[in-house]
């Protein structure tokens, strides 16, 4: 199961260092700022953000907007001791949620939860590469390196993962993805070979070419 990364921008310290240790008593890695100058260097290893509004410096809505303008589509969740509708509102229609303090840490947790599962999907991991089968997306190593895929490519992918630990002839490809005429015996090799070089798998331990017969994706690999 993927690890997220967790930042939390919270300029009371008790308060954010209890969060902190929450958080990764459920296993998020978490990282922690005081304010909103500190975030650029660590913002593109982030999966969601738990942003106080009122900050030193720029407030939690500033900061919000200026992440929201470089175009990373981080999930960002209002925690603020601001509880009028004016507050909630603007938190809402800059971020993705907003509660107010004191608040509750399970429903924190279950609101990060659905958030992360609304914005990346539920995973499977396979060495090291994470897999959303849902939305047909697959990462190297993080959630911020997602493998560029052409369209024939992500189908080959993904026909593989679907049959995962199976045994699929160059036949079964031909009728899955091409029609008669288009057929080569050449043609499957390099298409293979190019999803091998994007998920890293140039040894061939993930998909795996089965001498005489064809190609499986290993989901059991050894160390």
């Amino acid at each position: 199961m993927k690890r997220y990364n967790i930042l939390i921008v919270e300029d009371d310290w008790m308060i954010g260092d209890l969060l902190k240790k929450i958080l990764q008593r459920e296993e998020y890695n978490v990282c922690l700022i005081k304010e909103g100058k500190d975030i650029n260097d660590i913002i593109n290893e982030i999966d969601l953000v738990i942003m106080d509004v009122m900050l030193p410096g720029d407030d939690g809505y500033q900061i919000t907007k200026k992440l929201k303008s470089l175009g990373l589509n981080i999930p960002v969740i209002f925690l603020s001791a601001r509880n009028d509708m004016d507050s909630k509102l603007q938190g809402l229609k800059i971020g993705e949620d907003y509660m107010t303090k004191p608040f509750d840490p399970r429903e924190l947790l279950l609101r990060m939860e659905k958030l992360l599962e609304n914005q990346y999907g539920t995973f499977a991991q396979i060495k090291h590469l994470y897999i959303d089968a849902e939305h047909k997306r697959v990462f190297n190593n993080d959630l911020h390196n997602e493998v560029v895929f052409t369209a024939i490519e992500r189908k080959i992918f993904f026909y593989l993962y679907e049959n995962r630990n199976r045994i699929l002839t160059k036949e079964h490809f031909f009728e899955y993805l091409w029609q008669l005429e288009d057929r080569n015996q050449n043609i499957m090799n390099v298409h293979i070979k190019k999803v091998r070089t994007k998920i890293n798998d140039n040894t061939g331990e993930i998909i795996q070419n089965i001498y005489g017969e064809g190609y499986r994706l290993n989901t059991y690999i050894k160390k």
